[in-house]
C-alpha cells in the first residue's frame, strides 16, 4: 500500500512519459538509423529492421519521417491552397 502512494506521488510530481511516446520515440532512432547505414535506401533499412518496405513506409508516416507527409512552416494555411498553384501549373 505505501508503494502504491508513493509511486502516485511521483507520477503527480513529476510527467512521466507514456509507453507509447517511448515506443515511437524508440522507433523513430531505429529507423533513422538504418535509413543512415542504407544511404536512404528503404528497401535496405527495411530489410535491416527485418521488415516489408510497406511497414517501414507505414511507420515513416505515422512517425512523421516522410519528407512528402512535411508541411513547410510558411504554409500556416493547411498546405493545401498554397500548394495549388504549384500542383496545377499556375506558378
Amino acid at each position: 500500500m505505501a508503494e502504491t502512494l508513493v509511486l502516485h506521488e511521483m507520477a503527480v510530481r513529476a510527467p512521466m512519459t507514456s509507453l507509447r511516446q517511448l515506443v515511437e520515440s524508440y522507433e523513430r532512432r531505429l529507423i533513422l538509423a538504418a535509413l543512415a547505414r542504407a544511404h536512404g535506401n528503404q528497401r535496405r533499412a527495411a530489410a535491416e529492421l527485418g521488415c516489408l518496405p510497406t511497414t517501414l513506409n507505414e511507420k515513416m508516416r505515422r512517425l512523421g519521417l516522410r519528407e512528402c507527409d512535411r508541411v513547410p512552416a510558411n504554409e500556416a494555411d493547411g498546405g493545401v491552397e498554397s500548394r495549388v498553384p504549384e500542383l496545377i501549373g499556375i506558378a
